[in-house]
């Protein structure tokens, strides 16, 4: 069984450079970035360096479609197959080897097709990142814009144990390989938000499990660019939002 990791850099070299999780998890793993921008001198010793994998893409793509261009990589290139797992990681997510190597360890414990970490937003594990939800609800981002509490957030606080869950952010999902080649992969119609959604609904209604290994924790610097009302974010979040309610409850 190997892991192979696929981080999507738009932009981030000088974040993926100034940190160590990536060429900390290259020493075990087989990690690749797909650059959707040129990638800078600086990234691309950074790679040579640690042993990464670098590859571009011909054009931008979105988040679905430029982490399914980095399975078929792994596929054919690497030579990932049925019985690997395949990480979704965001390159702002700092998290350990000896982390990964836990959750790696539950997931097969537990047979658990896609599987979510205890995400934080500091590096003191004091701040929790709104990382698994309930089925989303079309109401709910409106909601947070006039501050009103959302109801489609698990509490992290009540949750000791692993769970089976409707669904968990994109920024950390660990699925296996088999698991990925069932679902078709990411939907390529998002470009970007949703498409974590979308697959763990898939999965659920497939009968895959989503779980979350609330013991496994790891840190997500997130810009929460979607927040800030009417920038391109907030759009594609909407858009999303709308394909996304429109798919499952029509």
């Amino acid at each position: 069984m190997k892991l192979f990791v696929s981080v999507i850099n738009h932009g981030h070299d000088s974040l993926i450079t100034a940190n160590d999780t990536l060429a900390n998890l290259a020493t075990s793993y087989n990690v690749v970035i797909r650059s959707n921008t040129t990638p800078s001198t600086a990234l691309q010793k950074y790679a040579d360096d640690a042993g990464i994998h670098l590859v571009c893409g011909e054009k931008p793509l979105g988040f679905a479609s430029n982490n399914n261009a980095v399975f078929k990589y792994c596929q054919e290139t690497l030579e990932m197959v049925a019985e690997d797992y395949f990480l979704v990681l965001n390159p702002d997510v700092a998290i350990s080897v000896a982390s990964v190597r836990q959750l790696l360890t539950l997931a097969v414990e537990r047979n658990s097709d896609i599987s979510a970490i205890n995400l934080f937003r500091d590096s003191d594990f004091s701040s929790y990142d709104i990382s698994i939800r309930y089925y989303p609800k079309l109401l709910a981002p409106v909601k947070s814009l006039f501050g009103i509490k959302r109801t489609d957030v698990y509490n992290k606080d009540e949750i000791k144990e692993p769970i089976e869950i409707d669904w968990a952010a994109g920024s950390f999902l660990l699925v296996k390989s088999a698991s990925y080649e069932q679902l078709g992969g990411f939907d390529d119609r998002y470009f970007m938000y949703f498409e974590d959604a979308d697959l763990c609904t898939r999965a659920n209604k497939m009968g895959l499990k989503v779980s979350y290994f609330p013991s496994v924790k790891a840190v997500h610097f997130a810009s929460h660019q979607n927040r800030k009302l009417f920038s391109k974010h907030f759009i594609w979040y909407v858009k999303s939002s709308l394909r996304y309610h429109l798919k499952f409850i029509g």
